[in-house]
């Protein structure tokens, strides 16, 4: 849809604490006309940088007109070939390249969905993803499968973990396999917890080379694992991740620190990914989130938005999901905090095993900004 000029004027950041492990950092960026858009930069201990990265960035686009979302990089000359180096730029120009998307919708008095060239959608299928909740316990096989077992009674259809701690990339190929033992032992809990009905999620976080992936996903296969995340890190490996596509039971699915349309396009055509799972927090931003997804369509690949994020990111990558023809359940990570639904106006609302929208324009709520001066830090851009 046409939508009138975004000129950026100012921003503001605020992050809360949400374990010792976790840090959830947003940004609130206004236009000239007054009217607001929230992202979030969590990018791990990249964030200061990302934030400042925002601020320089408004303060150079600050009166320019706005025209669509892909003129940000353009009018702060930063080039796809170093976004796709630099994941700190990347999240800083993904933040406003959804903040401008959001701000013509807002403006337009329209939801991101329909900014983004989808039809408006009540509610969008989540998949419970229980790692992050299980930070805090000791992540014994009893615990992952407790915790899967309460996502299942909630409404989750779907769960995927994150079991082989014990693993580090560049583990040798054996030690690897030898090492795998106990995340197996993880997924088995979840297995007998969830029964067979549910369908089991599993993300190895690059941990493996392409041997010791291909051993361990014939272990999982046997427990009615369907989806296989990133056992090497596809960005670095394309041809090892083609490899492993190639020869293991199950879908192949990664991709979330990746940037740009072309290089998701890539990923589903050469690299064997059967999913990509674009991030609105680096992969350009929600538009070219959903021209990913697109693009990854045209290979016969499927679309599942990465989001073990804060419930911006979560509602953003709900809007990018209904507005891509056929997309995937998205990510919810499950239990990380309890009090996160009432970081939004109006609450964050998760029953079902989905996240239901509201008729709002944009992405339909906001960070609730009293409560994070309370719990939170907060401060100004400029």
């Amino acid at each position: 849809m046409e939508a009138e000029p975004v000129r950026l004027d100012r921003v503001e950041f605020a992050a809360v604490d949400v374990t010792p492990r976790t840090t959830w950092t947003f940004a609130r960026m206004w236009d000239a006309d007054g009217a607001p858009a929230e992202a979030e930069i969590t990018c791990a201990e990249l964030t200061p940088r990302v934030a400042e990265l925002v601020s320089e960035a408004v303060a150079h686009l600050r009166g320019s007109p706005i025209a669509t979302e892909a003129d940000v990089p353009r009018l702060l000359d930063w080039n796809e070939r170093e976004l796709r180096r630099d994941l700190g730029k990347a999240t800083a120009v993904s933040a406003l390249r959804t903040g401008a998307s959001v701000l013509q919708a807002v403006k337009s008095g329209v939801s991101l969905t329909e900014v983004l060239g989808g039809e408006p959608s009540r509610s969008v299928q989540l998949y419970a993803n229980i790692n992050r909740g299980l930070f805090a316990s000791q992540r014994t096989p009893v615990e992952f499968g407790a915790a899967a077992a309460r996502a299942v009674a909630e409404g989750f259809d779907a769960v995927k973990c994150a079991p082989f701690d014990g693993v580090a990339p560049g583990t040798p190929t054996g030690d690897a396999i030898r090492l795998a033992r106990s995340g197996i032992e993880r997924v088995s809990a979840v297995r007998d917890a969830v029964g067979p009905e549910v369908a089991l999620m599993v993300d190895c976080h690059s941990r493996f080379d392409v041997e010791s992936a291909v051993a361990v996903a014939s272990e999982l296969g046997k427990l009615g694992v369907s989806w296989f995340e990133e056992p090497v890190n596809p960005a670095t490996d394309p041809e090892g991740t083609a490899s492993i596509a190639a020869r293991v039971p199950m879908l192949v699915a990664g991709g979330e620190h990746g940037y740009g349309e072309e290089w998701y396009a890539g990923l589903a055509a050469d690299a064997g990914v059967r999913v990509i799972m674009p991030d609105v927090k680096f992969c350009g931003g929600a538009a070219e989130a959903v021209r990913a997804g697109k693009a990854a369509a045209a290979s016969d690949g499927g679309t599942s938005l990465h989001c073990p994020s804060g419930p911006v990111s979560l509602l953003t990558s709900a809007h990018v999901t209904a507005a891509i023809p056929g997309a995937l359940r998205l990510e919810h990570a499950v239990y990380e905090a309890e009090w996160r639904a009432e970081l939004m106006l109006p609450r964050e609302n998760v029953a079902d095993g989905r996240l239901h929208l509201t008729d709002g324009a944009g992405i339909g709520a906001g960070l609730d900004w009293d409560l994070l001066r309370r719990i939170g830090r907060v401060w100004s851009g400029d």
